[in-house]
């Protein structure tokens, strides 16, 4: 287990040095692009450059210490306190003992889908967010199992990784974007020489593939919080609650309703299963799952379960 905290610092350092790298080469090459639109100094460029660094440092550590209250904002959850549902309240509070880490903050969507994800920044600072829909119709075995579940996340220090992923991905989309935008309703070139059309068209080729492979790029980013992630947190979520038969019949249920209307392709991977649902029309659909098939799920936790509770 402390192996796996260990790599997902790591890969959360080396996620933040290639965002850094990224916004950086992006900024010199828009600065390269304007040097010979506007026939301005060649300086230009390298300003550009270390604007967008300086931009994206600034950048990171805001991500660093709010992605989670960025995340919460954009799933429109809200707190949730002992009053409103002693139920969940003593559930979570039980299992965080058992866990061995700081109760967590819960919060809720007002949606009936059932899901449900953990975010925050290390266990100190953890959050649970449960949908109202995912409270309502599992029983309380089933319900202690997709917290322990997310409660795994948070020991795991999955939380962070997965939080700032969310930013960055919607980060590179806008990026890309205002690139596209650039090249195209940048004005006209000053420049008429053949030689400086052709390399105008060149640069304008370059934006569109980068509009274009965005959503790829930010895909390739979520691949970081790996499906092997889930499957860890459902195996350390079992060993918490001692019975891994809840969880795979919270998983059956949820996999039946897990669409969440407030989640989106940035937030998608943070959820203990697909909320974006059946919306989804991509060919692709199955490569670029971030979730691992839910019938694998439930086959390794009933073959934990040794036919207990199955």
């Amino acid at each position: 287990m402390y192996e796996n905290i260990m790599k997902n610092r790591m890969k959360t350092y080396f996620i933040i040095g290639g965002f850094l790298i990224f916004i950086a080469a992006i900024g010199y090459f828009v600065g390269l692009y304007l040097d010979y639109r506007y026939g301005v100094s060649s300086n230009y460029s390298i300003a550009i450059l270390i604007f967008a660094f300086i931009l994206a440092v600034l950048f990171s550590f805001a991500s660093y210490y709010n992605s989670d209250k960025i995340v919460l904002k954009l799933t429109r959850a809200r707190p949730l306190s002992r009053d409103d549902n002693p139920r969940v309240y003593y559930i979570v509070e039980g299992l965080s003992i058992s866990a061995g880490i700081p109760m967590p903050k819960i919060y809720v969507i007002e949606d009936r889908g059932m899901n449900a994800f953990a975010t925050g920044r290390n266990p100190s600072k953890g959050v649970i967010v449960l949908t109202k829909g995912l409270i309502e119709n599992l029983n309380d075995e089933e319900l202690k199992g997709v917290v322990s579940h997310e409660l795994s996340h948070i020991k795991n220090y999955d939380i962070l990784l997965g939080t700032i992923i969310v930013v960055f991905v919607g980060m590179i989309t806008i990026i890309s974007n205002l690139m596209l935008r650039t090249f195209i309703f940048g004005g006209r070139r000053r420049s008429n020489n053949r030689s400086g059309g052709i390399l105008s068209i060149i640069l304008l080729v370059i934006g569109i593939i980068l509009i274009l492979l965005s959503p790829l790029i930010a895909t390739i980013i979520r691949f970081a919080v790996s499906r092997n992630r889930e499957f860890l947190a459902d195996s350390n979520g079992a060993l918490i609650t001692r019975y891994p038969a809840g969880l795979a019949s919270a998983l059956r249920k949820i996999s039946n309703n897990s669409a969440v209307k407030t989640a989106n392709n940035a937030t998608a991977h943070l959820f203990i299963s697909n909320p974006i649902g059946k919306k989804t029309k991509s060919l692709l659909k199955n490569l670029f799952n971030t979730h691992p098939p839910t019938e694998e799920r439930i086959k390794r936790l009933e073959e934990m379960s040794l036919g207990v509770g199955v």
